[in-house]
């Protein structure tokens, strides 16, 4: 899809960012709130964590029940979806703390989530912060044929039976991550030149984006199948509900904040 070049009204615009800039200062200074995480943030993460980490050892090393490691995986992509909103988001928007080596680690938690920083910076803080809810460059409201989110998207016969479908699709958001979203991503964003801060090295960031994955399947999928005594079909079951609980949470929290009736979705000038 060919895009646009975009053009916004700068009427008043920078009237609009002083006095934007100087109530949100003025809010975080009058009720004495800091502008990074405080302790409740550290609490939050431990939880998250907990939920998403705890799961994993207690089936490596306990001889656990079927039935009992299902629910375990159901409670991981709670926590998955958990780490990725309260812990990663965080860190990536530099707000988790006043340290950036810490917004670094947090933001890099995105790695054991089957994602990638450099894709998520550019899709999250700057595509859809920046064109949010506008067709064809927020790309939050991409969903190819099968679903529509924008009345600028193109109508098709099934979108009419998509409030009955949509919701089984959602949870197929995280795993679609671990297998083709970040490819398809990094070769489109860096075709554009696209980054949040310095335009990294097209070698070294291809580079990190293998090795993140090939970490990635070997401690969900190939460490389970070295140490527990279970076929492989049922590991590869496990890592699915995992994901799916994940990316249903997830999908359905952004509907709710961003995908609604009420929803502006402008098309550019």
């Amino acid at each position: 899809m060919t895009k646009q070049t975009l053009s916004f009204s700068r009427t008043d615009s920078a009237k609009f960012f002083r006095t934007l800039n100087k109530r949100v200062n003025s809010y975080f200074k009058d009720n004495d709130i800091k502008r990074t995480g405080n302790w409740k943030i550290w609490i939050k993460t431990i939880v998250m964590f907990t939920l998403f980490l705890a799961p994993y050892f207690l089936i490596l090393t306990l001889n656990i029940p079927g039935w009992a490691q299902i629910l375990l995986t159901i409670v991981m992509g709670v926590g998955m979806a958990g780490v990725g909103m309260n812990v990663m988001h965080d860190g990536n928007h530099g707000s988790f703390s006043n340290k950036e080596w810490i917004n670094r680690l947090m933001g890099s938690s995105i790695y054991i989530l089957a994602g990638n920083v450099y894709n998520w910076k550019v899709q999250h803080n700057v595509l859809h912060h920046t064109y949010t809810n506008i067709h064809g460059h927020d790309e939050d409201l991409e969903a190819g044929r099968v679903l529509r989110f924008s009345k600028h998207t193109e109508w098709r016969k099934h979108h009419k039976f998509q409030h009955y479908y949509s919701v089984l699709l959602y949870g197929l958001l995280t795993i679609n991550w671990a297998i083709t979203t970040d490819w398809q991503q990094m070769k489109r964003f860096m075709k554009r030149k696209l980054s949040y801060g310095e335009f990294p090295n097209p070698v070294a960031n291809w580079s990190k984006l293998v090795i993140s994955k090939i970490i990635y399947i070997a401690m969900w999928i190939v460490l389970p199948m070295l140490i527990l005594d279970m076929a492989w079909w049922k590991i590869l079951i496990g890592f699915f509900i995992m994901h799916y609980t994940a990316g249903l949470i997830l999908s359905v929290v952004f509907q709710l904040a961003h995908v609604m009736d009420e929803a502006e979705m402008p098309l550019p000038k």
